[in-house]
């Protein structure tokens, strides 16, 4: 029995060291805490100021000129009409009752459709009629508006051609109508649509502008003689001398002076 009390007096005796083992293990030194980092100042929010506004200014036709009449409109898209489209016209017409070869003709005829349509625009902000009838459009600054203008203005009448054209070929069409075609003549006869009702509606708020004048903010007017285009030479001066023959015929009158006549 000696034997065994001394084995567990060693026990006993071993047990209190290993626990004073472990509580000085857990009674070490902490570790030095981490340095807080310092909050950062809140940024200041900019206010956003409200714009101001300024007010659109309307667009009006500048002082010095004066509106085209009627019967310079209607002389302008009238020779518009044939320089642009004659040629072209008479090639069809030629080419639906005659069997031939007409490739030079139809390059003739759209040299005559590109001149009119869009290297004169370009060149000189006028077509053929326009100087036969001594006229020009002028937007609000007094200035030509963008060459782009005279273009989509004279396309109405192709647009007319061309939808009239599509619709009647699409539908006719064996095995039953191309609705591609007859869309396509649907949509650009609704641009000639559009632009009617438009010069309408202004008609009746006393404008004389159609949808590409609005469009670009431009007027039709007079165009005096300058001292420049008298001075001018070549091709220019031709272009320029259908003006003298259009005033004989009165188709540069303003419409003040058409006004004044049907008073009178």
């Amino acid at each position: 029995m000696g034997l065994l009390e001394k084995a567990g007096k060693k026990k006993d005796d071993s047990q209190p060291k290993k626990a004073a083992a472990k509580a000085s293990k857990k009674t070490a030194a902490p570790k030095p805490a981490k340095a807080v980092k310092k909050a950062k100042p809140a940024k200041e929010k900019r206010v956003r100021q409200p714009k101001e506004r300024k007010d659109r200014t309307p667009r009006t036709m500048p002082d010095g000129y004066k509106l085209a009449g009627k019967a310079a409109r209607f002389a302008k898209r009238l020779v518009d009409f044939i320089a642009t489209y004659g040629a072209f016209l008479g090639v069809l017409g030629a080419f639906a009752m005659v069997d031939g070869d007409f490739t030079y003709l139809w390059l003739g005829a759209l040299a005559m459709m590109f001149l009119n349509l869009v290297f004169l625009p370009m060149k000189t902000n006028r077509t053929v009629g326009m100087f036969l009838t001594r006229t020009r459009y002028v937007n609000s600054n007094g200035n030509h508006p963008f060459f782009l203008h005279q273009i989509l203005s004279n396309l109405t009448s192709l647009y007319i051609m061309l939808s009239l054209v599509m619709i009647g070929v699409g539908a006719a069409e064996e095995g039953g109508a191309n609705w591609t075609i007859v869309t396509i003549g649907i949509l650009l006869a609704l641009v000639v649509v559009t632009d009617y009702v438009v010069t309408k509606l202004r008609a009746a708020n006393g404008e004389t502008q159609n949808m590409y004048d609005a469009m670009f903010g431009c007027w039709f007017v007079v165009a005096e003689k300058s001292a420049e285009e008298a001075s001018s030479s070549g091709w220019m001066k031709r272009l320029e001398s259908l003006g003298d023959w259009g005033e004989k015929k009165g188709w540069s009158g303003t419409a003040d002076d058409e006004e004044a006549e049907s008073d009178a």
